[in-house]
């Protein structure tokens, strides 16, 4: 009797178990396909990639990346997986330079001419 009773009991914990798994949508980590990213880019020079986390779905999954240059530009990128794991790029908005504050004062070349500025 108590073998029976803990043997429902197992089944009725792995069906519960089965049904909450079932529930959760698979996704891809963003810190994962960041790095995966950031190896493929890094001779292109390209210094840093953050990417969001991203649900996969029945047609793939789309996640938002932002790109940072050795240039210091820096661009925002949306990744498309599809079905397949076939990756596709799409920028969103222009890429940008970091500049120093406005009103800041410029570094200046104290050899240079200053009427060529």
């Amino acid at each position: 009797m108590v073998g029976t009773l803990a043997s429902v009991v197992f089944i009725v914990g792995v069906g519960a178990g089965a049904i909450y798994m079932s529930q959760k949508s698979t996704v891809i980590r963003g810190s994962v396909m960041a790095a995966d990213i950031l190896e493929k880019a890094a001779s292109k020079g390209i210094s840093e990639v953050t990417c969001d986390d991203a649900p996969i779905t029945q047609k793939g999954a789309v996640m938002i990346c932002r790109i940072a240059g050795t240039d210091g530009s820096r661009a925002t990128i949306e990744y498309t997986l599809d079905r397949d794991g076939v990756p596709s790029a799409r920028q969103l908005g222009d890429s940008t330079i970091d500049r120093a504050p406005e009103g800041a004062p410029a570094e200046r070349d104290s050899n240079a001419d200053p009427w060529t500025r």
